[in-house]
């Protein structure tokens, strides 16, 4: 190694030689820097506490510039939302204005939504689906529902046969409120104009008179698009029971129903009384004020009258009183109105009313005779 020594004359003439060093950063930049420098762990510097010190100061100061920034800003913003809030108070109340001329309110306003208490299947529904119509049964009656099945999940316009074929057994009926009676125990034939069940010979149909009544409505229900449906047994002539004898050919729809409330677990459905109902259509609508037997209930609030007038096919129901529906329960409203629909649809005849104060409401119109259901108690079948 040298032995050269180094005085201190030599050492300060050497220093000042050097250039003076200048650190040209803004401070915020070095102090950032320094924040994020981690210490040495090594050995611990005894100016970190300092450093540490300096640094919060600086922290804090730009917090509180910043907070102070903020303040300035919403105040400068509120101003602008309330004259937008202004504004669009302005706007709706000038669109008011222009929808009643004047200032004045129709007298009755009829709400849009009523359309959805709708609870029966119309002309113009068929076109979102395939209709499936069954009768399920509930205790000793039988209530018809009307399954409106997604056009995608059936391959094309079928008849009522291979929809029940298809969709019977996937029905949760005790979901819905009945018991579970479906599907049918037998085989079916459908020929060009006649619908064939044959039934096994131990069938569960002639239990008694009320067992052979349910499946015969059942039935008669589930395939209301047959011209008529012959009950056989297992050789294929005329099946026979016990309380009613020879089963008759049934012939779907020929006698009218009047629709009266029957109220499951779940739900409240409008179903037909059979063997309860008139032979007239002007005395089956009359007869919806009173409920034919405890369980059935009428559809019909207490507090309103009326009179039927009968010209040819032609009904009117006429009001005693003026009838405002706005002041009625909304279900309890559509349900009398649907069951005397239901009815008349039944009896083929057509509906008209008078004396309702509403000229439209819940998608019917009563200047003249209201659109007619084509099956009660819809229910929408789930998408896929």
């Amino acid at each position: 190694m040298p032995n050269d020594k180094w005085n201190d004359e030599e050492i300060e003439n050497l220093l000042r030689d050097f250039p003076e060093i200048q650190d040209e950063r803004p401070k915020a930049e070095v102090y950032k820097q320094l924040a994020q420098t981690k210490p040495a762990a090594r050995q611990p510097k005894r100016w970190l506490p300092l450093l540490v010190a300096i640094v919060a100061f600086f922290s804090i100061s730009v917090l509180v510039v910043s907070l102070l920034q903020q303040d300035g800003n919403d105040s400068s913003i509120s101003e602008p939302a309330t004259d937008e809030s202004q504004s669009t108070m302005s706007t709706d109340q000038a669109e008011t204005e222009k929808a009643a001329p004047g200032g004045d309110e129709p007298e009755y306003a009829v709400p849009p939504e009523t359309d959805a208490l709708r609870t029966a299947v119309y002309e113009s529904d068929l076109a979102e689906g395939q209709l499936f119509r069954i009768g399920l049964a509930h205790q000793a009656y039988v209530v018809p529902v009307s399954f409106l099945i997604p056009n995608g999940q059936v391959p094309s316009a079928s008849g009522s046969l291979a929809l029940y074929d298809q969709f019977a057994e996937q029905i949760d009926e005790t979901q819905l409120g009945f018991n579970e009676y479906h599907p049918f125990e037998g085989n079916f034939q459908q020929d060009a104009e006649r619908l064939n069940h044959f039934l096994p010979n131990n069938h569960p149909y002639d239990e008694g008179s009320a067992s052979t009544l349910l499946y015969l409505y059942s039935l008669e229900e589930t395939f209301m698009d047959q011209q008529e449906i012959h009950i056989l047994n297992e050789e294929g002539t005329a099946a026979e029971f016990s309380h009613l004898g020879v089963a008759n050919p049934i012939i779907p729809g020929e006698q009218g129903k009047s629709f009266y409330v029957l109220a499951s677990a779940q739900w409240q459905y409008l179903a037909p009384a059979y063997g309860l109902s008139e032979a007239q259509a002007k005395d089956a609508l009359l007869a919806l004020q009173n409920a034919p037997n405890d369980d059935y209930a009428s559809p019909v609030p207490s507090q309103i009258g009326y009179a039927v007038e009968e010209l040819g096919d032609a009904l009117t129901v006429v009001f005693d009183e003026p009838l405002d529906l706005l002041a009625l329960d909304e279900q309890e409203a559509m349900q009398m109105i649907e069951s005397m629909a239901l009815t008349a649809e039944s009896y083929e005849v057509s509906l008209q009313f008078e004396n309702i104060i509403q000229p439209e409401w819940g998608g019917f119109e009563f200047a003249g005779p209201i659109e007619l259901p084509v099956a009660p108690n819809r229910i929408d079948w789930p998408q896929k």
